[in-house]
């Protein structure tokens, strides 16, 4: 279509407009003629002509900022979204749960939501991303890459872990400290000397605290072809690398003083009743007694055998120590006294440490069903310590203790300004796997229902997850 004002002498007009027409006058342009009525005003219909061609002329595109490659990662997740219902749930849990205890919940929810086969809803990242943060190890691909997202828009140092990356032996040293060392563990589960050449690799240009958490992971696959690498670091700089090292020797079962160490660790637990015991045994109506807990001279006072019991048992395999008392784990956890204040974290620990899965369930099991009251403040470091939801035989064991029963009973009488969770109700359903849901739902009826508000919110969630882990074949983050 002809223009009659070509683009260039319409910007002389407006210039002039803005300028004033009195120091710079404006003449229609020639292609006008004809056009303007006779004895009018031009510069009125050059106004209105310039006016109109504002109005209709599209406004310049804004530069648009390329999308950063996380924000494309995040739906490159294969997991499925959550399922409506399965999202609704975890939303009332989110405001639902005391917030006292949301920071210690929420990550270990959003991990049993991973271990389903499933993610959040994108929308939802928001909301939950201070609890991501504090778990970031245990994360799906979209989860990891919000992380990078938002960290790499704060200009955070964190952006710098990559975490929407699967880590490898060629960008291992990109990411934090927690992550390379659960890498390094889990390469020494396979090949113990590929993960100590890795530690090795970047010994000399690492600071002390990632050294530190380096050597720990050395636990796993502990062997005498470490121990080469472990005697050089007595004389590293750090002091806290040398405590670690010396630690490891001394748990390393070709070292000479493994062997002395485990007998005397084995002498603090006894059998009760042996001869009797035997008796029983002989008839096949009973075993050799009840295993105790009896430490040297029968002292239990922390203060006077706590560096004993540091000595002995830290870093000491629970599996190693039940064979040498002769009894099964589970019997050396039980053989503790409730009121034992460090012994069962010491074997957790140990147990977390070596990537030992079933050795961190066997131990959380074992402490729930040996208790005959009901202890609040070991509830968290279970529920947090523990991989894996117990056993449905285990948790129906559990829900039907005296113990449970007792600690539901106990909020029965309380006054509404209380009626809050402590902790006991969705710290143990946390603990509680698919299977029992309904009948732990049923034991809270006696608690007021906004203190078991979180723990059946929760129940509603596990309740909605897909009962089987979704496959993920076809791409890897």
């Amino acid at each position: 279509m002809h223009d009659p004002v070509p683009p260039e002498l319409n910007a002389r007009i407006r210039q002039a407009f803005l300028l004033g027409l009195a120091r710079n006058p404006v003449a229609p342009p020639p292609s006008l003629t004809g056009l303007l009525p006779p004895g009018g005003e031009p510069a009125l219909a050059l106004l209105a002509l310039t006016g109109q061609r504002q109005r209709f002329d599209a406004p310049p595109r804004p530069a648009v900022d390329p999308v950063p490659d996380a924000a494309r990662r995040m739906h490159d997740d294969p997991r499925s979204i959550l399922p409506p219902a399965a999202r609704r749930a975890l939303n009332r849990l989110a405001g639902s749960v005391e917030k006292s205890l949301a920071g210690d919940v929420l990550p270990i929810v959003l991990r049993r939501v991973s271990a389903a086969g499933c993610r959040p809803h994108p929308f939802d990242l928001p909301e939950f991303a201070r609890h991501l943060k504090s778990d970031a190890g245990n994360l799906g691909l979209s989860e990891r890459a919000y992380l990078a997202l938002i960290a790499s828009d704060g200009g955070e140092e964190a952006a710098k872990g990559l975490f929407f990356d699967r880590i490898t032996a060629e960008n291992w040293t990109t990411f934090p400290k927690a992550q390379r060392r659960s890498f390094v563990a889990g390469m020494r589960r396979d090949a113990p000397a590929a993960g100590r050449a890795l530690i090795e690799s970047v010994w000399k240009t690492e600071p002390a605290p990632v050294r530190t958490a380096l050597l720990e992971a050395l636990a796993v696959g502990l062997g005498p072809d470490d121990k080469p690498f472990l005697d050089k670091l007595a004389t590293d700089r750090a002091d806290s690398v040398r405590q670690e090292a010396a630690r490891l020797i001394a748990r390393m079962p070709s070292d000479e003083g493994f062997a002395p160490r485990v007998a005397e660790a084995a002498l603090w637990f006894k059998r009760t009743g042996k001869g009797v015991g035997r008796v029983m045994a002989a008839l096949g109506i009973g075993g050799e007694g009840a295993l105790t807990f009896a430490p040297p001279g029968g002292k239990r006072d922390l203060v006077e055998t706590n560096p004993a019991r540091r000595r002995l048992f830290e870093r000491l395999p629970l599996d190693v120590l039940a064979k040498a008392v002769g009894v099964t784990p589970a019997d050396i956890i039980a053989a503790l006294p409730e009121d034992e204040p460090e012994l069962p974290w010491l074997f957790l620990d140990t147990a977390q440490n070596d990537g030992d899965t079933a050795m961190v369930q066997c131990i959380v099991q074992a402490r729930l069903l040996a208790w005959r009251t009901f202890h609040l403040g070991e509830i968290t470091s279970l529920a947090a310590g523990a991989t894996l939801p117990l056993d449905p035989g285990a948790a129906a064991r559990f829900l039907a203790a005296p113990a449970w029963t007792k600690a539901v009973s106990e909020f029965a009488g309380t006054t509404v300004s209380t009626h809050k969770d402590d902790g006991r109700f969705v710290f143990i359903a946390m603990l509680m796997p698919r299977e029992a849901m309904p009948a732990f739902v049923a034991s809270l009826d006696a608690a007021p229902r906004l203190a078991t508000r979180a723990a059946r919110d929760f129940a509603d969630l596990i309740l909605a997850l897909p009962d089987r882990p979704q496959p993920v074949s076809g791409a890897s983050p």
